[in-house]
């Protein structure tokens, strides 16, 4: 039996010893049960992933300059924010659509999606590499990307692939079949940099085959797991049902991208291609806690986010998950913030060191942007995603304003101040709009929680006691098992307690 499985299992039988057969597919708790399980399932493949894509940092450190690994971050960056242009937001339309099609529907729906999303990542992947072939990318980047730009395209198209096959996966929910596809391209990608960035010394041109490569077989397999299911005709009604509600989801996720990028591209204007790939390096860091929280959470949300609200308490349900949510992302953050100096040293050179004070308010950003997720209910079973694009644009101008003022004076630790701005600014909007649409209630208990972990992060930073400080490892070890272990009981204990009164069989 694989990890997942057994993981799968594990829970499965916790919602057994919980609940009565009548109540233990409907009560709050047990929806809550279910929407975590997901999330373990995609968190082992994740996890292997982002091991994957953690051992690729101190290769890129140690064999691309700081200059280099900035205009690579920048690079990356345009081609992941076309990726998610040429989706058109079908990631979340088609779960939607498939939740409410029957079964021979499903694969003429299926096939729209990956014509639509297919067309459109050759036209914006070939607009990209034109770009970089052109001498005006090399002033504007403040590096030459000719090198490799031909390689942008089947990037670009193969990502977006990628992308349709793992939504079908995702509206299926099979979990381990996404984990491991995931994985195994990361592992992929990983092992073909080894050879051609180490082995060949082919520096950033080796970084993007590598990628193009892992692509490749990423593709093949997905193909295999999916090809059965899929219909090559495509429905126009189809294809303008999903673009409908879909354009303003792939709005909301072009403007975070320009969240994520913004830091980077004023860095760029106002400092250089070496600050550049310090804050790059922070950023990467921070993705440890995008791996292990924010993508397993988000996976596993798309594929129950409209099936909670066929449930009874639907609303108790949204509100206790933001609560939970709040309280264990904070805890995270924290803790991943307590050994960070230890991360920096193992994942990069003594050059990157400067980057390590932004590193905690970065994992702050990855603990504020899952939160979008139960922020955004009333946005989406209002179908009131119209708001989504000007509550993003408010927090690009956010983003703007406070890097534009920031960067200058503080350097990378402005562009990680920016972005947290932005986000918090983003969430209580969807919150509060949402409540317009879905009205739910909001605890203050967690917030107040919450907090507390972030009191003793500024403690422990002021008395030394970070891991390369007087502490050493014992005092960081010692503050996150408190900081968990408060987390896991507040939420352990109003998830026990959660039912109570709750009717037999789940029936108001």
């Amino acid at each position: 039996m694989s990890s997942i499985d057994w993981i799968a299992n594990r829970i499965e039988a916790m919602r057994n010893d919980w609940f009565s057969p009548g109540e233990e597919r409907s009560s709050p708790a047990a929806v809550m049960l279910s929407l975590l399980g997901d999330s373990a399932q995609y968190l082992v493949g994740m996890a292997v992933m982002g091991l994957a894509n953690v051992f690729l940092l101190p290769i890129y450190t140690r064999f691309l300059s700081p200059s280099d690994f900035g205009l690579y971050a920048l690079v990356e960056l345009l081609a992941l924010t076309l990726t998610s242009i040429s989706g058109l937001g079908f990631t979340v339309s088609y779960l939607k659509s498939f939740a409410v099609s029957g079964p021979g529907e499903v694969p003429k729906l299926f096939g729209t999606m990956l014509w639509v999303n297919g067309l459109a990542a050759v036209i914006t992947g070939g607009g990209l590499s034109l770009f970089l072939a052109s001498p005006e990318s090399a002033s504007l980047l403040r590096g030459d990307a000719r090198r490799f730009a031909w390689l942008l395209l089947p990037l670009v198209v193969l990502e977006t692939l990628q992308g349709v096959l793992l939504t079908h996966l995702r509206a299926q929910r099979r979990a381990g079949s996404f984990s491991w596809a995931a994985a195994i391209r990361l592992l992929s990608i990983a092992a073909l940099s080894i050879w051609l960035v180490v082995g060949r010394g082919e520096g950033l041109p080796g970084v993007f085959k590598a990628r193009v490569l892992g692509d490749v077989l990423a593709c093949l397999l997905l193909w295999g797991m999916t090809a059965s299911d899929l219909s090559w005709s495509a429905s126009l009604p189809s294809a303008l049902s999903m673009a409908k509600y879909g354009l303003p989801v792939m709005g909301s996720a072009l403007i975070m991208m320009i969240l994520d990028g913004a830091g980077r591209f004023f860095l760029d204007h106002y400092g250089s291609l070496e600050q550049v790939g310090l804050y790059s390096v922070a950023v990467k860091i921070s993705g440890i806690m995008r791996l292990l929280v924010v993508v397993p959470f988000g996976a596993a949300w798309g594929g129950l986010l409209f099936q909670i609200a066929k449930r009874p308490r639907a609303p108790l349900i949204y509100s206790k998950l933001m609560s939970y949510l709040l309280v264990a992302s904070v805890s995270i953050a924290v803790v991943l913030s307590l050994f960070s100096p230890l991360f920096l040293r193992i994942l990069a050179t003594r050059e990157y060191s400067r980057s390590l004070s932004c590193v905690p308010w970065l994992l702050l950003v990855q603990a504020v942007a899952v939160l979008q997720y139960p922020s955004s209910v009333g946005l989406y079973l209002g179908s009131a995603t119209r708001w989504l694009p000007p509550i993003f644009s408010c927090g690009i101008l956010v983003s703007f304003f406070l890097n534009r003022l920031l960067i200058p004076n503080f350097g990378v630790l402005g562009a990680a101040w920016a972005w947290l701005g932005a986000w918090v600014v983003i969430t209580l909007l969807m919150a509060s709009v949402g409540q317009r649409h879905y009205p739910l209630h909001y605890d203050k208990k967690p917030f107040l929680i919450a907090c507390a972990p972030c009191v003793l992060l500024l403690a422990a930073s002021r008395l030394g006691l970070l891991v390369n400080g007087a502490g050493g490892i014992v005092a960081p070890a010692v503050l996150s098992t408190v900081i968990l272990a408060g987390a896991i009981g507040y939420i352990w204990d109003d998830l026990r307690t959660l039912d109570v009164g709750w009717p037999e069989g789940g029936k108001e």
